[in-house]
Formats: structure tokens, sequence, C-alpha cells
């Protein structure tokens, strides 16, 4: 059996070539050149249930690659010469269209319940009547009543069938597809093809995409308005499929459709990202406070632009849109750390979401599921990626906006905060020839900076670097980055195995997270490559046991690793405001502390514990939190010998946390207070991130 949704070409029916022309499928024309070679069938939709939805809305491209409202050119009327003639003759002024073939794209014919009947009346027939009904008696008015509701539902249903029968025999003497679109599941994302307007005018839709190969049903091939809208396409770049449908079947699609797609209607001029409104906003926001007050003077479709300047200007990291009760509050992650811009009404951010999606290339009408998405604007000739994640929640869709400056550079490992021992281990490891090195540390640790920042050492004229990556978030000249596709089966371990036939000198893979990944790093860091790659732990101890845990033995384990650096980030103190105040007795016991075990370990400079310590007090400048900008904290970890071998004999972690004190190794504590020592941040902010530790 045919599937009713993803229906095939008729067997008689081919499809038309180049040469073919709608002038041609006028009554009593010459009839189109059509080719010997019969369509065949799409691979890549295959026959489902007839219950089923087809992969359709999977093989629709984004509106955001063809999203242009047509301009349709307004066809002169039809010239007749003879009334009688007028159903069937297009004035030769009338736009003629040449169809491309599709052999790819067969026509739809869908199988109907009239593929049971028998021949329909003649095709030659003006109207379709039903079968007469007669009754021998006269019934009680109740029966009556039933019986002619009755009657009339299955008159309503027999005519139907029988006008859909006789449109797909029509479509065969046109030499077109034939679809009885009521049954074909239309996606919503086609609406940005035709106006509706247009469409209803030409009695045309749209029904299935690939690329640019479009697939349309329409009623009368031979209407000027018809043939007008599939030049306009044609125009486009679009190679067509003809599909002839009922008036009826025409109109229900045309009202599923457009009623569907309306539902997040957005205006694609207003959606565009105007550079010239960016960097007037770049202009005039400095501060939060700015933006805040900006804000709430401005319209839903301006919002978007200045939220997007305002958290590149406060240095934010994410944007947050958070549905609540009473309204969406918005707030920017600055310096790792949430804070509040401003609170808008559900009406003004409903405006807004229909923006933000129609950017990432979210689908508009779900709302109900989650999606991710991405786009990107330029700011001061830098080009800023922004990575979009929805959620649905109880009180609507919540979004979170990554914003990644593809264009940045990174620190050298003294500017990032690695101090002393630490920073004479990152400067060493960049000379090494195999070896794994690991970083670790939660979401938002800074991991993936300090990766990059190793990137940009190792990267020589006599070293290839090839990095594996999900997804891509830094383009680094002179090094060549893969990203990863779990949904067409590109996954990290895969993608391992291939960079390695390509002869790199250093591997970068984003994250470890399985068994099958870490054996491939393993083994090329075991036969004579540098691989970095991350994991999550929270210290570098307990880096060594989660790899085990995997699944990798210690014996592997030990002689890959050569380093394990763990890290957060503490924010730093604002120049413009801090200030300084005698140190407390509580802060003198906790440095006596911190300096007394650095000193056991060896650390090379002496720590003297200041009188005063600087505090936050806040400004405009760093939006009155006291803090701009971040540095690192540190725990790396040198896998030496001895170290190797307590891996070996799977010896406990604290007899490997005492071999690495003895090499001189400072915890991520202690390396944040000899900050705090050195003024560089506060005794506050190295106990929020070390908390835990």
């Amino acid at each position: 059996m045919n599937d009713p949704t993803t229906a095939t070409a008729v067997p008689s029916s081919p499809v038309l070539t180049a040469n073919a022309s709608l002038a041609g499928l006028a009554g009593g024309s010459t009839p189109p050149v059509v080719s010997s070679s019969a369509a065949t069938p799409l691979a890549s939709v295959p026959a489902t249930d007839p219950g089923l939805t087809p992969l359709t809305t999977e093989l629709v491209e984004s509106p955001t690659e063809q999203a242009i409202p047509l301009v349709v050119p307004t066809p002169p009327p039809p010239t007749v010469s003879n009334p009688a003639e007028a159903q069937g003759t297009i004035s030769p002024s009338s736009p003629a269209i040449t169809l491309s073939p599709l052999a790819s794209i067969p026509a739809l014919p869908v199988e109907s319940p009239t593929d049971q009947f028998k021949p329909s009346p003649s095709p030659a027939s003006a109207e379709l009547t039903a079968p007469t009904v007669s009754t021998s008696s006269a019934p009680s008015p109740l029966a009556a009543s039933a019986m002619t509701m009755g009657m009339s539902e299955g008159i309503t249903k027999i005519n139907r069938e029988l006008k859909e029968k006789a449109v797909s025999e029509q479509a065969k003497r046109l030499g077109l597809g034939y679809s009885n679109i009521d049954k074909v599941p239309i996606n919503p994302d086609l609406a940005s093809i035709i106006p509706h307007e247009q469409a209803k005018t030409a009695m045309l839709v749209p029904f299935f995409r690939i690329g640019k190969k479009l697939r349309v049903a329409l009623h009368d091939p031979q209407k000027p308005e018809t043939v007008a809208l599939l030049a306009a396409l044609q125009q486009q770049d679009y190679l067509l499929n003809l599909n002839l449908a009922s008036d009826e079947g025409i109109l229900n699609a045309l009202d599923r459709l457009y009623a569907s797609a309306d539902k997040a209607k957005v205006s694609i001029l207003v959606t565009q990202v105007n550079e010239s409104e960016i960097q007037a906003y770049e202009q005039e926001i400095q501060t939060l406070s700015q933006l805040t007050q900006k804000l709430k003077t401005i319209t839903a479709e301006e919002g978007l632009n200045l939220i997007n300047v305002g958290a590149m200007k406060t240095g934010a990291s994410d944007i947050h849109f958070q549905p609540e009760e009473t309204g969406v509050v918005v707030r920017f992650r600055i310096d790792g750390v949430l804070q509040k811009v401003v609170e808008m009404e559900q009406k003004t951010f409903a405006n807004l979401v229909n923006q933000l999606k129609y950017k990432a290339g979210m689908k508009l009408n779900i709302a109900n599921e989650p999606q991710d998405g991405r786009y990107h604007f330029v700011l001061n000739n830098r080009k800023i990626d922004v990575r979009v994640s929805a959620l649905p929640t109880e009180f609507g869709e919540t979004f979170v906006c990554r914003l990644l400056d593809s264009g940045r550079g990174f620190l050298g490992f003294d500017q990032s905060g690695f101090i002393g021992r630490n920073l004479k281990l990152m400067n060493r490891a960049i000379g090494i020839a195999h070896g794994m090195i690991l970083v670790t540390g939660p979401t938002g640790s800074g991991k993936t900076s300090t990766l990059y920042s190793m990137l940009s050492q190792f990267n020589t004229p006599e070293r290839k670097v090839i990095t594996l990556e999900d997804p891509i978030e830094y383009h680094l000249p002179g090094i060549s980055q893969s990203q990863i596709n779990e949904k067409r089966g590109y996954n990290f371990a895969d993608g391992l195995r291939a960079i390695l036939r390509q002869d790199p000198d250093v591997v970068m893979v984003g994250e470890i997270r399985d068994l099958e990944t870490a054996e491939t790093a393993v083994q090329a860091a075991l036969t004579g490559h540098v691989l970095l790659s991350t994991i999550h732990t929270n210290s570098a101890i307990e880096t060594i046991p989660r790899l085990i845990n995997i699944g990798l033995p210690p014996f592997m384990v030990a002689p890959s690793l050569h380093m394990i650096v763990a890290q957060r980030l503490v924010r730093k103190l604002c120049e413009l405001c801090r200030k300084k105040e005698p140190i407390t007795v509580n802060e003198q016991k906790i440095l006596e502390e911190a300096r007394d075990k650095i000193a056991k370990v060896g650390h090379e400079d002496p720590l003297v514990i200041p009188t005063e310590l600087w505090h936050p007090v806040g400004c405009e400048k760093c939006s009155h939190t006291g803090y701009a900008g971040r540095l690192g904290i540190h725990e790396i970890m040198l896998i030496d010998e001895p170290i190797r071998h307590l891996i070996l004999n799977q010896s406990s972690s604290n007899d490997i946390i005492l071999k690495a004190r003895e090499q001189g190794m400072l915890t991520m504590r202690e390396d944040g207070l000899i900050k705090v020592m050195s003024e560089l941040t506060t005794l506050e902010e190295v106990q929020r991130v070390t908390q835990v530790i």
C-alpha cells in the first residue's frame, strides 16, 4: 500500500522536464514535453504508517536560509477570443514557467479511499452528482431527520471522494502529480516561503521541501495568478514539483499552514540584525544602569539588539530570560555572578522571543520542548557568536544565551593567574613531546580559556595542532578545528580516531565523557602525541579515581598522564572604588594558618600578611558590585615517577596527596589566599569558590 503522507509518483505521470511550459497545460494546447524516465522514489523519506507523521519536519530547512517574501508581478488578465474557450486558455502575455526535472523528488499522489472505487464519471462532466437514494415508505419525523442527516454526511463524503478521484485523473492527463493534500502534514516553517494572501489568491500551497527543491499543490495550473507565483518562485531559484489538488483540499491546507505559522509569526525585516543600531547602542551604553534605563524606554523590536550590546559592554558571559508569574526577569552573568538587569511584561517578552527564536533558527511554533540554536552579530568589527538554549517551564520558555567573542585573544599564563611553581609547570608543559594534560573543574571555571591559552602556546610552525570540540567556541588561526555532531554519529571517540590518522603533534579533545574516548585519548598520549582535554572533577587528585572509575586500568592511566590542572575563577577588585580596611582577628587567623601550610610545601617567596586588606565598595563602572574581571586560582599535580608508582599500586588518594605535597603542590584554596595577601582579590571571594573543595 502506498503511504498516504509520503506518496510516490503516479506510474503514468512523468516528471516535467525543463522544456515543459505551463502554457502547454491549457486545454487544447500542445501537450508538455516529458521525460521518458519514471520518477524515482525519495530515498530519504521512508514509508511510514498512515497514522504516523513522516519525517517531513526533519527535511525542511530552517526559514533562516530562505525567508524573503516573494515579489510577484501582477499578471495581465487572460485574453479570450471566444467565451467558450475561457475555461482552458492562457493569454500569450501571461508569464510562462519552465519546470525543472526533479528525479529525486517525485510527485506525491496520496492513496485515498477512492483507490478502491469504480472508475469515476467521464472527465468531461462539468459537475459531480451523488447517487440517488429512495425509500419505499415514509418514516417517522424523527427517523426521517436522522436519515436525512446521515444521508447528507454520506453524500458529502462520496462527493469529496469522487472529486478527489476526478482531480487524480485530471493530473494524469496533464502530466502532473496528484496529492490528497488533506492527508499530508505540512511544516509551518514553509509559510515563510510565500505570503498568505499570495498563496490564497493563486490557490497554491507549498507542502514539502529539501533545500531548494519544493513540492507545491495547486488547483488550477492555468490561472494567471498561479503562473505568476510559480514564476516568482523560480526566480528565487526553487526547483518546482507540481501536484494537482482539489480546491477544497487547497483551502484546508492553506488554513492549516498559515494558522499554525501565525501563532509564532514574526516580521523578517524586524528580526534582521541592524548593525547601525548596534553601533549606536555601543556608543550610548557604558554601564548596567544605563542599559536598564534604556530598556524601559524602547520597543520590544529594539530590545534584543540593545540587550546584546549591553551584555558585551558589561562583560557578561550569559544572558538569562526567566519567566515568572508577574513578568520576565532579564539577568546577566557578570564575572560568574548573576545580576538583574530589568523586568519586562509577558506581552513585551513574547515579541522579543519571536525575534530571538527566528535569529537562532529555532522552530517558532514549538514552546513545550527544549530547543537549541545559535546566531551572531558584529560589534566593533568583532563577530560575536550567541548560543541559545530554550527550556519550557511553568510560566513559559526560559532562555539562556551564551556570548562567545570568536575574535578574542587569549592571555598568557602569567596574566591568567598562574604564579610561582604553577607558572613554571605550565611553561614547562609546552615543551613536552607526548603525554596527557587534563584541565578539570565545574562549568564556568575557565577550563576552556586555559586550554585555548595552551593551544596558542603549542601552535608553532613546527607542530600540527588539531582540536575536536562541541561546539567550536573560538577560532584559532593556524589550527585545524573539528566539531562533533552526535546526531550524525560523529562523536568524540570516532573523531579522535580520525584525527590520529592526520599525523598531528598536539590534539585537543573538548571533554572526556566515556570509556571509549578515554581509551583513545590514552592511546594517543602513549604513541607520541600531546593530548589536551577536560574532565569534570572538583580537584586534581579526584581526577585519577575518576579515570579508573570510567574503566581505564591503572597501568594505562599512570604512564599516559603528565599533569592535571584544577581551577576556579575568583573576581578581582574594582580598582576605581576598592578601599582598605584594618584586618580583623578572624582574617588574621585564616591567613596565618594558610601561610604556615604553604611554607611547609616549599613556597619560594616569603608571604607577608598585610595589616590592611582591600574590600569591595561598588561604583557605576563595576555595576555597584565592587568587582571587575576575574582571575584563576589553581591546583596543579605533576605526575612524576613516585606518583605513577602509587597509581600502579592503586594507593589511596591520601597517599597520592601526601606525595604531591612533598613535590610542592598547592591546593586551590592556598593559591587563592596567596592572591588575597597579594591584594588581587578578597578573602570572601576565595571562600565562596573553595568552600566545597
